[in-house]
């Protein structure tokens, strides 16, 4: 899911569905975002999600949109679904928590990276 960081919030956009009625009955979230890095580098955030329906296009969703895919490709795919009456999902979470594994200094359960490394032998 494409998200975009406001500064002091993590925000996830989506045309509705089955996520966003969990979301309403159990707004308390955890997120993980990962690089495709060698060594993983995992950013941890939990937090409260606040749902807000939008009429039109999330505006963190085009820069999210923009990010990922570039200027030209990135108004290409908004303009794909910006039709008249679109409505979409703005899912905001101002982190309560935050951890970060980077396999380097930080490892999953506060192993060492000895540790760690005897695990995968």
């Amino acid at each position: 899911m494409l998200f975009h960081w406001t500064g002091s919030e993590v925000v996830l956009s989506t045309f509705g569905g089955l996520k966003v009625n969990a979301l309403r009955a159990r707004p308390d979230i955890a997120i993980t975002i990962d690089a495709a890095t060698t060594p993983p580098a995992v950013l941890l955030i939990r937090g409260r999600a606040e749902i807000t329906d939008v009429d039109g296009i999330v505006e963190e969703y085009a820069a999210a949109r923009r990010r990922y895919a570039g200027e030209e490709q990135g108004a290409a795919n908004i303009a794909a679904v910006d039709r008249p009456g679109t409505t979409m999902v703005r899912i905001a979470v101002r982190p309560a928590w935050v951890g970060v594994l980077d396999f380097v200094t930080r490892f999953p359960s506060g192993t060492t990276p000895a540790e760690f490394a005897q695990r995968g032998q």
